[in-house]
Parts: structure tokens; C-alpha cells; sequence
């Protein structure tokens, strides 16, 4: 009796691990169905602030950890910039989330550094982020002042968080 009881746990565990298994898999989110919207503010020696990204449909979809890259546009010129992990302590209050309900938001940070380029000063700013391989298209986050140059030889950088869910 003690036989069958056994074989009949592990069967159900089997069952069990097999459904979770075979349970589809969320898809990736699209840029078509993603809207970027926020801003910028001077910080010290940088520019910071938080951008909202909304999936505009009604399908939750998955969300890498952070963003490939941040995109930055001055009129039609996209700057030379290198992405690069932010500092966990500059993020966003929220739960990190690799799940983006539909019809909702999350946030993420960014912080621009190093602007040795031109122009400089107050330009009207747009940013893009690119997740998985697609490029959300640029939103204006308006006219701000470009950070300071602080290393000639050195890459302008933008900082960027992992996607957090809003704070209710």
C-alpha cells in the first residue's frame, strides 16, 4: 500500500512540474505597443530623472532587466553615448518587475554624464529606449541643459535602472 501511495506522489509531482513547465510563456514586449513618456532635471554635474514606459495594449508582456541602451537626440543628431548599469541606490522606489501588465506602466531611471560634444547647453532633448532589439520611439523630454564636460577623453555615458513597478 505504502508502494502505490509513493508512486502515486511522484506521479503527481510529475504532473505538477510538467503543467508549470509546458504553461506558455509571456511574450516579449514590442516596441509598437510600448509609449515612452517623462523628463530630465540638472543634478549635480549630470542631468536625471525618471521616464514612464506604457504598454498601449491590453496584453501584459515580458521586459528584459534593464534596457539595452538609452538613446539621446538633439534636433536630428543622435549623441554618441554608452549605456551603462545605474547604481542601485538611484532607482526608482518600487519592486524591480520583468512584467509589464497590459494597459499599465513602470518606471525606470536614467542619468546622463559627460557631454563633451556638441551642441551644448540648453538643447530640446529626446529619448529612446531600446529593449530586446527594437528601439521605443523618442519622446521629447523638453529643454534642458546639457551635463558639463568633465573628461575630454572620456565616453558621454547615460546610467540606466532596471524596470521597477510603480509604487501604489
Amino acid at each position: 500500500m505504502k508502494g502505490i501511495a509513493l508512486i502515486a506522489a511522484c506521479c503527481a509531482l510529475g504532473a505538477g512540474a510538467t503543467s508549470a513547465a509546458s504553461a506558455p510563456a509571456l511574450a516579449h514586449c514590442r516596441a509598437s505597443q510600448l509609449k515612452l513618456a517623462g523628463s530630465l532635471q540638472g543634478a549635480s554635474q549630470s542631468l536625471i530623472g525618471s521616464l514612464t514606459l506604457l504598454n498601449r495594449s491590453d496584453q501584459a508582456c515580458a521586459l528584459p532587466a534593464m534596457p539595452r541602451r538609452v538613446s539621446l537626440q538633439i534636433g536630428k543628431k543622435v549623441l554618441s553615448t554608452v549605456t551603462v548599469p545605474m547604481a542601485r541606490g538611484l532607482w526608482p522606489p518600487g519592486a524591480p518587475t520583468r512584467m509589464l501588465p497590459g494597459r499599465a506602466g513602470v518606471n525606470v531611471a536614467i542619468q546622463w554624464r559627460n557631454w563633451c560634444g556638441r551642441p551644448r547647453g540648453n538643447v530640446h532633448l529626446k529619448v529612446g529606449l531600446t529593449i530586446y532589439r527594437s528601439e521605443i520611439r523618442r519622446t521629447s523630454v523638453g529643454l534642458v541643459r546639457t551635463p558639463v564636460c568633465v573628461a575630454r577623453r572620456m565616453s558621454s555615458r547615460v546610467a540606466v535602472s532596471g524596470f521597477v513597478a510603480p509604487v501604489p
